[in-house]
C-alpha cells in the first residue's frame, strides 16, 4: 500500500516524516481534506490573522499529490 506524507506550513515548517499508508492517490485526497479540518478547528481564531495556512500531500516518491491552501481574515 502506498505511503504518502501530510506537511503543514502555518508560518512555520510542520514536515510530515512518518507518513500513513493509504490505498489510493483518492484516499489521500480524503484524508488531507479531513486532516487539515480538524487542524484548522483546532487553531480556531488564530486562523483569522490573514497568514496562508497550506497542507502539501507527497507520495513516497516525492511527488506532489495535491496542496491545499486556507486563509482566513477578521473583518469587524
Amino acid at each position: 500500500m502506498p505511503r504518502y506524507f501530510f506537511s503543514v506550513h502555518d508560518g512555520k515548517d510542520l514536515p510530515d516524516s512518518e507518513g500513513i499508508e493509504l490505498p489510493s492517490r483518492n484516499e489521500a485526497h480524503r484524508q488531507a481534506i479531513t486532516t487539515a479540518g480538524e487542524m484548522l478547528r483546532e487553531i480556531d481564531r488564530e486562523f483569522l490573522g490573514g497568514d496562508v495556512w497550506e497542507m502539501h500531500v507527497t507520495d513516497e516518491a516525492g511527488k506532489t499529490v495535491c496542496r491545499l491552501r486556507f486563509s482566513a481574515e477578521d473583518c469587524d
